[in-house]
């Protein structure tokens, strides 16, 4: 599948895992894109050009890429790159059965703000867990 920056100088290809949407409400997503990071998991990220983009090391064990021209958030990876996500709106054609059904970092979510739809919930201490079991 196409994907795209929003100024387009950052273009790319994935082949989705599935067709589940995440959401993640950890402080870092919300301060880079301004509210719940929605993304979709990945196999790999071709990119075809990639000449502006920036890679962010973020914490031990994660990096988050974006566009330098426009600002962008594109992925999210752990730095082995054996699991990777992408904001899930950066596809040009999404497929039209995408399925938001998970929520992370749950207890970091302002009180504020909340989705209607029925969603797994997993804590930050679960995300954690997950991703520590993995490695």
């Amino acid at each position: 599948m196409k994907a795209r920056c929003l100024c387009g100088v950052t273009q790319f290809e994935v082949q989705l895992r599935n067709h589940e949407v995440a959401a993640c409400h950890c402080s870092m997503c919300r301060r880079q894109t301004a509210g719940p990071l929605m993304s979709i998991d990945v196999e790999n990220i071709n990119f075809i050009d990639q000449q502006h983009l920036s890679v962010f090391s973020s914490s031990e064990w994660g990096e988050r890429g974006f566009c330098n021209m426009c600002g962008t958030f594109i992925f999210w990876r752990i730095k082995d790159h054996s699991f990777a996500n992408i904001n899930v709106f950066t596809l040009e054609h999404p497929p039209e059965d995408l399925n938001f059904n998970l929520e992370i970092y749950v207890d970091n979510q302002p009180s504020f703000y909340s989705f209607n739809n029925q969603t797994k919930k997993m804590t930050e201490a679960e995300v954690v867990a997950l991703f520590n079991s993995n490695q």
